[in-house]
C-alpha cells in the first residue's frame, strides 16, 4: 500500500469510530429522554385526574426504554469507540514518523482492538473521508437508512 492509502485507512478509522461514537451518545439520550418521559407517565397514575391510558403507556414506555437500554448498553460502547478515536488519532500524529511497513502494522495492530462498527455508517464514514481528501466526486450515494443514520451520527 502507498502511503496515501495508509493515511486514508487512519482516516477512515477515525471517522468511523466518531460516527459510530456519536451514533451510540444520540440513542443513550434518546434511551433516557424515553424512560424519564415513561417514568413520569407512571407518576401520572398518582394524580387520579388524568386517564390511566397515560400511566399504563408510560410503564409500557418505561420497560421498553429500560430493556433497550440493558440490552443494547450504547453509553459502553461509545466510550469503547471514543477510546478507538483516540488510539487512531494518535497514530496519525505520529503516521509522518514512521515508514510504510511499520505504519500499516501500526494499523493492523489498531484494526485488532476495534469494537464492533454499525455497517450502515460504513459508507457513511467513506464519505466524509473523500470529501476531506477533496474527492467528493467518489462518493457513494447513500440509502434512506444510510442517510437517517448519517443525521444520527
Amino acid at each position: 500500500m502507498t502511503r496515501h492509502e495508509l493515511t486514508y485507512q487512519i482516516r477512515y478509522a477515525i471517522r468511523l469510530t466518531q460516527r459510530t461514537a456519536r451514533f451510540y451518545r444520540c440513542i443513550q439520550t434518546v434511551g433516557t429522554f424515553l424512560s424519564v418521559l415513561g417514568g413520569s407517565a407512571i407518576l401520572s397514575l398518582m394524580a387520579q385526574n388524568l386517564p390511566n391510558w397515560i400511566g399504563i403507556s408510560g410503564g409500557v414506555l418505561l420497560a421498553v426504554a429500560g430493556a433497550a437500554m440493558i440490552s443494547v448498553r450504547p453509553a459502553d460502547k461509545a466510550a469503547q469507540n471514543e477510546a478507538d478515536v483516540c488510539r487512531y488519532t494518535a497514530l496519525a500524529a505520529k503516521a509522518h514518523t514512521l515508514d510504510d511497513a511499520a505504519l500499516a502494522a501500526a494499523i493492523d495492530e489498531a484494526h485488532q482492538s476495534d469494537c464492533q462498527e454499525i455497517e450502515a455508517l460504513r459508507d457513511v464514514a467513506y464519505n466524509d473521508v473523500v470529501t476531506e481528501f477533496g474527492r467528493a466526486d467518489a462518493a457513494i450515494p447513500l440509502t434512506r437508512l444510510q442517510l437517517l443514520f448519517a443525521a444520527l451520527a
